[in-house]
């Protein structure tokens, strides 16, 4: 089996069929509303039921999977209300960050958030994600975009703040990722927005960092909710 994007140090099986797992999951290899087949997907992984039932606690912890009323564990469907609920929460959890990390971002670093925008490095954009132990889903999402975000995130130095992005993450990635697959965004324009909001950043400017990233939804289409299925109508 390919043991998928690795966090940190050296994986266990149960670490490697996790990231397997999470990113069949992502990608839609495994079906959303689909049971878990315990036997055929320890065979097509190779190990045994025990780092399966470990990774699948992981998977449930992390949303990406649930235990129905007969106790089968089925892939969690991917629902209008579940996406609009999570684009709220995190349209607002952006924009505390950015307003938190306007005033409290240390020159250290910015320094090292606008490296990261100059350069469009994948490569260290990754290293970064992996050091801060984060999932990655192999071809998954540009991984400057989620690396500079999470340094937007820390620089608010509100550490619940950022533990609440940490969780909230992988539940979006699949919504994000099926998104990007209906309405591809340029990568220059994920990188002009964070020039964009560097510099408010940079110029301590906290109401234009809020406003940014507001507008980094709407010019982006970052409602995922909206993207998939289509615009609620008006009631």
């Amino acid at each position: 089996m390919t043991y998928g994007d690795r966090t940190r140090g050296e994986t266990t099986k149960a670490d490697g069929v996790y990231l397997e797992m999470r990113n069949q999951i992502l990608y839609g290899v495994l079906e959303p509303g689909s049971r878990v087949d315990y036997v055929q997907l320890s065979a097509s992984l190779g190990v045994s039921i025990t780092p399966l039932r470990e990774a699948l606690r992981r998977l449930e912890a992390d949303h990406l999977v649930i235990r129905n009323a007969h106790r089968d564990v089925v892939v969690a469907p991917l629902t209008r209300e579940e996406a609009s609920e999570l684009v709220t929460v995190r349209r607002e959890l952006d924009l505390l960050a950015a307003r938190l990390a306007a005033a409290q971002m240390t020159r250290d670093e910015l320094a090292r958030a606008r490296e990261l925008v100059a350069s469009q490095d994948e490569r260290e954009a990754l290293r970064y994600l992996r050091d801060a132990g984060i999932p990655v889903a192999v071809g998954g999402m540009l991984n400057v975009n989620r690396a500079f975000h999470r340094m937007v995130y820390c620089g608010s130095h509100n550490q619940v703040l950022i533990q609440y992005r940490d969780a909230i993450s992988t539940r979006t990635e699949r919504y994000v990722i099926l998104a990007r697959q209906l309405n591809t965004v340029p990568p220059e324009a994920y990188s002009l927005m964070h020039e964009r909001l560097l510099t408010a950043l940079e110029a301590r400017d906290t109401d234009g960092a809020a406003d940014l990233m507001r507008a980094h939804y709407r010019e982006l289409d970052l409602n995922f909710a909206d993207v998939i299925f289509g615009q609620a109508a008006a009631s």
